[in-house]
């Protein structure tokens, strides 16, 4: 019983873990649960609640296929907290990039033309910069994602 329950105990810290996908100076592509060195830009990828894909409803696995969300956030950040509650309170996986260098801010005003303000989110091919609630449910809903996750399989 003893085991069983180390077991369930263990298996619940590894469907909660992040990894991060980063590319080295030479090209080669890294996936870590440990962040990667600073100066280095990344992807963090969240298994468990948040992006657990095999275990959503087809409606939220439907639209993550089709209209993939990034949140871009900052460090210190009150609005990227809030941000990221919104989309884990809908159920949406999303891949965040934290924009930390000056050179990150300056690709994300560009990609957002003009509009270098985190956070900022992209779902498919739309994009908004900034933090409004309201709009980012408006783009969520355009894209197919349920409200919530309740009656649905």
């Amino acid at each position: 019983m003893r085991t069983l329950f180390l077991a369930a105990l263990l298996l619940t810290s590894v469907a909660q873990a992040q990894t991060y996908v980063w590319v080295d100076e030479n090209g080669q592509k890294h996936y870590s649960d440990q962040p990667p060195p600073p100066a280095v830009q990344h992807q963090q990828r969240r298994f468990g609640p948040n992006g657990a894909t095999r275990t959503q409803p087809y409606r939220v696995r439907e639209a993550a296929r089709s209209h993939p969300v990034t949140l871009y956030t900052g460090d210190s950040c009150p609005l990227c907290d809030d941000a990221r509650k919104l989309l884990n309170a809908r159920g949406v996986p999303f891949v965040e990039k934290k924009v930390g260098s000056q050179d990150e801010l300056d690709a994300l005003t560009k990609r957002f033309e003009g509009n270098g303000l985190v956070p900022s989110i992209e779902v498919g091919t739309a994009k908004f910069a900034g933090y409004i609630d309201e709009r980012w449910h408006a783009l969520l809903d355009d894209a197919g994602y349920p409200k919530d996750l309740k009656g649905l399989q």
